[in-house]
């Protein structure tokens, strides 16, 4: 891509950015001349962005005005917003008591862009080592326990797309072969939760639970992790059982009754 061209897709970026925000109460729906007029933008350029907006549902057009609204794909992606952050409200206490319960770090994550970004993290004070996960770090799915249960709780046909990309190999613990990732998900859906043992970092184990909401749709794992000599396969068995009870827990404020094994 040439300097004009990257430019440009800029520029066309900024200018559909600027067409949604010009929507308010008050101004509900606009017109392209409309638009354009208040954008600066020509008109010929506004009908354009307007209809590609359309085409991805954030905009939405009256058949009988020709006058563009904003479209429900908005709504969708505000309503992402508001469920993370009540996620984060509703979660903080629980996991913040089992943090200090369990003496490890406890970290709240979610799913984004093929991969989970830590949206909260709870530390206790008392050990002198302890893993410190911060916040909006993002971790590949198929290297962490977190990521483990959103594989295992995908669609055949996502999970399958997530595959086909090569990957990548951060310790010589990671899976780094499809069908012997595929192989580990049947058992993280029957007992409830997933494991990695230094797979995204040496020396740094991990245990993570998935967060359902009230549709049964995975929308958050809720992760105990620390050094591998003390959070052992050993204890692995005995943290679940805790760690399951809270983010069962925090699924029945989301709306979703989880049965606890």
């Amino acid at each position: 891509m040439s300097m004009n061209d990257s430019k440009s897709g800029v520029q066309s970026v900024d200018r559909a950015i600027a067409i949604l925000k010009s929507f308010s109460l008050e101004n509900p729906e606009r017109g392209v001349s409309e638009l354009g007029r208040k954008l600066g933008i020509h008109k010929s350029t506004v009908s354009r962005l307007a209809r590609s907006l359309a085409d991805g549902g954030l905009l939405s057009q009256d058949a009988r005005t020709g006058r563009y609204r904003l479209g429900v794909e908005v709504l969708a992606l505000a309503s992402r917003v508001t469920l993370h952050a009540n996620i984060r409200e509703i979660a903080g206490q629980f996991l913040r008591d089992l943090a200090y319960e369990t003496q490890e770090t406890v970290s709240l994550s979610v799913a984004d862009a093929g991969g989970i970004v830590a949206v909260e993290q709870f530390a206790p004070p008392n050990y002198q080592i302890k893993n410190v996960v911060h916040v909006g770090r993002r971790m590949n799915m198929h290297a962490s326990a977190g990521g483990k249960v959103f594989l295992a709780y995908m669609s055949a046909d996502h999970l399958e797309r997530h595959l086909r990309s090569p990957l990548v190999r951060y310790t010589p613990n990671t899976v780094v072969d499809g069908d012997e990732l595929k192989g580990l998900l049947p058992n993280v859906r029957a007992h409830g939760y997933a494991t990695a043992i230094q797979e995204w970092e040496s020396g740094l184990n991990a245990i993570s639970a998935p967060i359902f909401d009230r549709s049964g749709q995975v929308v958050a794992v809720a992760s105990i992790s620390g050094p591998f000599y003390r959070l052992t396969p050993e204890v692995f068995p005995s943290l679940a059982v805790r760690l399951k009870q809270a983010t069962a827990e925090v699924s029945r404020r989301l709306g979703y009754e989880v049965v606890v094994n």
